[in-house]
């Protein structure tokens, strides 16, 4: 049976295009730029081939999201398949300009198309919580649930979501601005590693630094077990950006300190269009939870 609403993501989301496919989940590609040249987030170029080079070569990354035009293209591709409402579900819009060019694209598109409803989402998030909240909305369409009641759905349930990572250097975010060069003197010298997370404004922000790796794993888990006390229903995945060995050790011990949670944990490549700051040698898990 056609269905008449679909979800928009992009690809910082990290949504699997398989699962894409089974949820009919348009994932609009970040463009990520290697020395001035353009690749297309996952579709030119791998998060892992990224970091690979990030780290075996002196290289220079930028990204850009997606166009007002290539949101434009989206929405009207998925209008002239038959499908009437459209919700679009960006990243934080403190940390790209997705959600303003894709909520210019809606404007233009419902100019041209008064039928056809198009409501575009700040997360507040981005990677793992991102994708979590687009593939919940497109269970829900599948479900039969009314297009309204969905949108509603992500307006309250994105404040319980969340993602925790910790850094291996603070190399990255001092090339690219993001802390001054004596604070990563600094940082280097006190072997300081940095714990952050999302805000509720939806800006990475420190949630702690550890002095020891050994720290890392358990202050991550620690803190998620404590943001989702009391769940009823839980998604959990790991998020690695070249750091497969140490990702597959978070999994492991989420799995023993999570007992009652059964589904698979995915390990998923952290989207470069954020890595690009952190660098490789990041793990994180992201979450949602009712």
């Amino acid at each position: 049976m056609q269905r008449e609403a679909a979800i928009v993501t992009g690809s910082v989301g990290q949504v699997p295009q398989q699962i894409a496919n089974e949820l009919n989940i348009t994932v609009i590609p970040f463009i990520v730029y290697v020395n001035g040249e353009e690749h297309r987030d996952g579709v030119d170029i791998t998060p892992g081939e990224l970091y690979k080079r990030m780290r075996s070569e002196q290289v220079e990354v930028k990204t850009a999201a997606p166009s007002m035009g290539e949101y434009f293209m989206s929405f009207k591709n998925l209008f002239e398949s038959g499908i009437r409402k459209i919700l679009c579900i960006t990243l934080s819009n403190k940390l790209s300009s997705a959600y303003s060019a894709a909520v210019n694209a809606a404007n233009l598109i419902r100019e041209e198309n008064p039928d056809l409803e198009v409501v575009v989402f700040d997360s507040h998030r981005a990677a793992v919580p991102q994708g979590f909240l687009a593939i919940e909305a497109a269970k829900k369409i599948i479900a039969g649930v009314s297009f309204e009641d969905i949108v509603a759905y992500v307006n309250s349930q994105w404040k319980k979501t969340g993602i925790c990572a910790a850094l291996d250097t603070l190399q990255y975010l001092a090339q690219n601005g993001r802390i001054g060069k004596a604070a990563n003197y600094v940082g280097s010298a006190l072997k300081i590693l940095p714990i952050l997370h999302l805000n509720d404004d939806g800006v990475v922000a420190p949630a702690t630094v550890l002095r020891n790796k050994a720290k890392i794993i358990p202050t991550i888990i620690n803190r998620i077990i404590n943001e989702t006390e009391g769940y009823t229903y839980l998604k959990l995945g790991v998020m690695q950006a070249d750091a497969y060995e140490a990702a597959e050790e978070l999994r492991e011990e989420v799995k023993k300190r999570f007992p009652d949670y059964h589904e698979e944990i995915r390990i998923d490549e952290f989207t470069p269009v954020m890595g690009a700051h952190t660098g490789p040698g990041l793990i994180g898990l992201g979450y949602l939870y009712e």
